[in-house]
Order: structure tokens, then C-alpha cells, then sequence
């Protein structure tokens, strides 16, 4: 199910700068906004429809309190809609 509710992105702290790499060949590893390019932190929160905030990266996209499966995440930074399964880096 695609519930999608745009509710403005939560974050309670933003992770240093400095963790995050740019260029080719660098941080390919990491979890990443597929528009900009933007990594979120362990401590970036989105908010569910049922009003529960987590890091949708922990599950998946799945809201540990209602259950419903998010297949779009909205960035934090370029605040762009994109399925949450291009935001994981290729195998």
C-alpha cells in the first residue's frame, strides 16, 4: 500500500558535513538522496500518517507502529518524493 501524507520532514539533528562524500567513486556505499545526493543521519526522523517518527531507513520503509509500507520517501534537503528503494546504493 502507498499511503503518502506530506507532512514536513522531521529532524532532530543534523549530521556533521563532513561525513558526507562527494565526487565519483566516493560514498557509493551509502544510503542517498537519488536527486541531490544527501545522506541522512541515524537521527533524521519522517513521520508516518499514524503520527509515529522514525528513521525509515531502520525498517525499510515500513512504520514500526501502524505497519504501513512507505514506498516514497521525501528527501530532507531537496525535499524531492522518490521510491525508497533508490535511495539504497546498487549491489
Amino acid at each position: 500500500m502507498d499511503r503518502e501524507v506530506e507532512i514536513p520532514p522531521k529532524s532532530t539533528e543534523r549530521e556533521p558535513e563532513s561525513q558526507e562524500t562527494e565526487g565519483p567513486g566516493k560514498g557509493g556505499d551509502r544510503i542517498r538522496c537519488p536527486f541531490c545526493g544527501w545522506s541522512p543521519g541515524a537521527r533524521d526522523l519522517w513521520m508516518c500518517s499514524c503520527n509515529h517518527m522514525w528513521n525509515t531507513f531502520d525498517t525499510g520503509g515500513v512504520c514500526p507502529k501502524c505497519l504501513v509500507q512507505w514506498l516514497n520517501t521525501q528527501c530532507h534537503r531537496c525535499h524531492q518524493w522518490s521510491p525508497h528503494s533508490v535511495w539504497y546504493p546498487a549491489d
